[in-house]
């Protein structure tokens, strides 16, 4: 996940991604959460290695939610006081049931009875994705089925895409990795780089009916760049994903056209180069190629489009020039030393109370802000000086903990004095800082002030976003890292998977270590239970 660090004037480390990382807690707990990123076809095998007693620990104490096909694997097959446990946690956190999946047969009737036409083509689309997804974590549907049945053709693309809210369920991104690996591998053997048929796809694929096969095939000339999917109603688009997977230069001459079919068109036509990347802009998946055509295509209405973009990468962030300072200032989720560069040029600029005024509310981003420009005692004295009425005496005691690593007690003292009025109405660490002569009291009450790291603040689908927001996201055709390394070493074999499950629930390895040490070693000994 791309997380900037903290202030080095005042590290903080985040609880919520040291939860969240694989060995968070070792032993058994581990191997539940690992499976998460199987193929559900795996989770058999796995879970046979573990004793009892060790499912038992980990059925206890893992945090739900669990993997779909965990959690019908236990339920079915477990032992009886693990399937009580199981089934009682179950019963307090209702909202982890994984729902009954479709099989094959029931989804093909679904994809016939509830098509998604006409005005409820948005809320159908995404009710379909919706039970598609549910099958594919459970195992009763495979990719290879997906992709093969489903239609419209958009729909089966918008499964290779994993969105903000699902990103912190590993389920989630190993399914919509699985479709985007066999995607990925259809489409280069389709089209290869072929630009015609590249093209002809990407423009039909917003439109057309049949399934991701019959679109391959297809000699139909599109109309033009169209939406399958609402812009407004959906976080995917068909010709996004397609961008994503084909080739490089076959992606970069696919826009370079668009701009190009912009300089001999009419006037007065109406969709025009703007308005077609705007689309791609504004949806996702975002790619390289896409992100850099648009930085080196220069047009504001294009920027404004990715800028609003929750998906657009920190780097983009950085180098958007002063003329979109405001916007980035505005934005929901800009983490702190992107925040600072970007208010440091427009400060600059247009001064400290201009770049303040655009700042987004909230006391945990400013005191970030502020622990963040130590280096810049004169700059930090001034955005001191303008908080001082925004923040509350908690926030305001952490910033003047930071003028004072930077620049002494002194300038906090002049300032809460004016802010007061008196000597008895400053604050108590300033007192105590006039008191001692020293910037200690205001730095010690500062560090002592309770603050949570910026990602901690964000809600499940903004911590999604920050996590999709990885520079390395943008060339992404495949699995994510932890899917992907259990992709290549594990899938289908049962045997590494036991070695793993003894190395992580026995041995309390760390899961990469045992993943990456699985085969070399003789093969653990069969659980009994």
């Amino acid at each position: 996940m791309p997380i900037a660090t903290t202030s080095p004037a005042w590290p903080t480390e985040s609880l919520r991604l040291r939860e969240a990382a694989p060995d968070a807690v070792p032993g058994p707990v581990a191997l539940l959460r690992l499976l998460g990123s199987a193929r559900p076809a795996d989770v058999v095998p796995a879970l046979a290695a573990l004793s009892a007693d060790q499912l038992a620990e980990a059925v206890a104490t893992a945090e739900l939610p669990l993997a779909p096909a965990v959690v019908a694997h236990i339920s079915q097959w477990g032992p009886g006081p693990v399937r009580r446990m199981l089934a009682r946690r179950l019963v307090q956190q209702p909202e982890h049931v994984p729902p009954r999946p479709l099989g094959l047969d029931a989804y093909l009737r679904m994809l016939e009875e509830d098509a998604p036409t006409g005005a409820d083509l948005g809320a159908a689309v995404a009710r379909i994705r919706a039970l598609a997804l549910e099958a594919l974590c459970a195992g009763s549907l495979t990719a290879r089925q997906i992709v093969e049945h489903t239609r419209p053709a958009a729909l089966a693309l918008a499964l290779a895409v994993c969105t903000p809210a699902e990103y912190s369920r590993p389920w989630l991104r190993r399914a919509t990795g699985d479709v985007r690996v066999l995607l990925a591998r259809r489409l280069a053997e389709a089209l290869g780089e072929d630009d015609q048929r590249w093209a002809r796809v990407i423009d039909l694929s917003g439109s057309f009916a049949g399934s991701v096969a019959e679109l391959l095939r297809s000699d139909r000339a599109p109309g033009g760049l169209h939406r399958f999917l609402h812009p407004d109603r959906s976080a995917y688009a068909s010709q996004n994903i397609l961008l994503a997977l084909a080739p490089h230069p076959v992606a970069a001459r696919y826009l370079d056209g668009l701009v190009e079919n912009e300089l001999v068109e009419p006037p007065d036509q109406p969709q025009t180069a703007d308005d077609q990347g705007e689309w791609l802009l504004g949806s996702a998946p975002l790619s390289r190629v896409l992100v850099d055509h648009d930085l080196a295509y220069t047009s504001v209405r294009r920027y404004h489009r990715l800028l609003k973009n929750v998906l657009c990468p920190d780097y983009v962030l950085e180098q958007m020039d002063l003329g979109h300072a405001r916007e980035v200032l505005l934005k929901r989720i800009v983490p702190p030393d992107v925040l600072s560069r970007v208010f440091r040029e427009f400060a600059g600029l247009a001064g400290v109370d201009e770049a303040l005024r655009w700042t987004a509310a909230g006391g945990d981003r400013l005191v970030d802000l502020a622990w963040w420009l130590t280096d810049d005692p004169a700059l930090l004295h001034q955005v001191v000086a303008g908080l001082r009425s925004r923040t509350e005496p908690a926030e305001l005691t952490c910033v003047y903990g930071a003028l004072a690593v930077a620049a002494g007690p002194e300038p906090v003292w002049a300032l809460d004095l004016e802010r007061a009025g008196s000597l008895d109405a400053v604050l108590p660490a300033v007192r105590a800082s006039m008191a001692a002569g020293s910037a200690e009291p205001l730095v010690e009450a500062a560090r002592r002030t309770p603050r949570r790291h910026w990602v901690d603040l964000l809600d499940a689908e903004d911590f999604g976003a920050q996590g999709l927001r990885a520079e390395q996201e943008l060339d992404r055709t495949g699995h994510f890292p932890l899917e992907g390394l259990v992709a290549a070493r594990l899938d289908g074999r049962p045997e590494l998977w036991a070695e793993v499950a003894w190395a992580i629930a026995t041995r309390r390895m760390p899961v990469e270590a045992a993943i990456a040490a699985a085969g070399s070693h003789p093969a653990a000994p069969a659980s009994s239970s």
